[in-house]
């Protein structure tokens, strides 16, 4: 049961990490340097930032997941946001995320850090049973799979994200989660590569929607009869980083508020909008009013 005894709107399980951008004149090639331009640090993790925006946005919002000794101040700034948070504290690092930048290149690197024990944690069941959709990030199979088991009568939605191009093959873990998520969101780079080693997007396989977002190319859905294509709210982009988190809290609160796919959608899209138009993940938070005040542009 929520802390507070009240229902949850979203429940997110995923990753929380403190992001590091890099400005570079160059990408360097083996055995090259580049100058750096300019350095940042931020928080992140897919899982952080999909419940900070969630929980911008009006919504109830829990966080599962793990973080380390040296990120006292993350969990302080998310608890001071009202974000109900079951966070496992574990002697070692936060997760760190390292992106170079130049142009619109980019060169990235992760320190899994204490993240790597997410596949391990426990967590009350409970807490499912009182929200309205769960929402998992990343491609920790076997947290995944026993959450997945427990949602066959809730609104799941799975974003693996980058975590997909670890897989030499299809690992049946993956298949098993998919039996019980009503959406699937990849973006198009990492469909490629499930296509490369064998994946269909198949509604057998659980889905019922399927979206693949395509940055500024906007995004596809598929879902049984249609096939649509949303447009992006076109803005200045500084930093995409993070729009694919803010997409998928956009999405989840349109839907939650009874918006249709392709209208829940569009309204993703407003969300991402606002996130790449500053660095950093949770800079340019927006509110409900914020995202549909463009959503009605689009």
């Amino acid at each position: 049961m929520p802390k507070n005894g009240e229902k949850l709107d979203l429940v997110v399980f995923g990753d929380t990490a403190i992001d590091h951008f890099y400005e570079v004149v160059d990408i360097p090639k083996i055995n090259e340097a580049a100058d750096v331009i300019s350095f940042r640090s931020f928080y992140g993790g897919m899982g952080a930032n999909t419940a900070v925006v969630a929980k911008s946005l009006g919504l109830k919002t829990a966080l599962i997941s793990v973080i380390g000794t040296d990120a006292e101040d993350y969990r302080n700034y998310m608890q001071n946001l009202g974000i109900e948070l079951y966070l496992k504290g574990i002697f070692g690092d936060t997760t760190k995320s390292m992106f170079f930048k130049v142009n619109k290149k980019q060169i990235s690197f992760f320190y899994k850090g204490v993240t790597e024990k997410l596949n391990e944690l426990d967590f009350d069941t409970d807490i499912i049973n009182y929200s309205e959709c769960i929402y998992m990030a990343r491609t920790y199979l076997d947290l995944q799979k026993r959450v997945a088991k427990r949602c066959r009568n809730k609104f799941l939605v799975y974003n693996p994200g980058y975590g997909v191009f670890k897989f030499d093959e299809i690992p049946k873990e993956f298949y098993q989660i998919l039996r019980n998520c009503n959406v699937l969101v990849l973006n198009h780079h990492e469909l490629e590569h499930l296509k490369e080693i064998g994946f269909k997007l198949d509604f057998k396989l659980g889905p019922k929607v399927f979206i693949i977002t395509k940055g500024k190319k906007g995004c596809t859905v598929y879902f049984k009869g249609a096939q649509i294509h949303v447009p992006v709210y076109k803005t200045k982009v500084v930093d995409p980083s993070g729009a694919g988190d803010a997409f998928n809290a956009g999405f989840i609160a349109a839907h939650l508020r009874g918006y249709d796919i392709y209208d829940s959608v569009k309204i993703a899209n407003a969300t991402a909008s606002f996130i790449v138009e500053k660095w950093g993940c949770q800079t340019n938070l927006p509110t409900w009013n914020d995202v549909i005040n463009r959503y009605n542009k689009l």
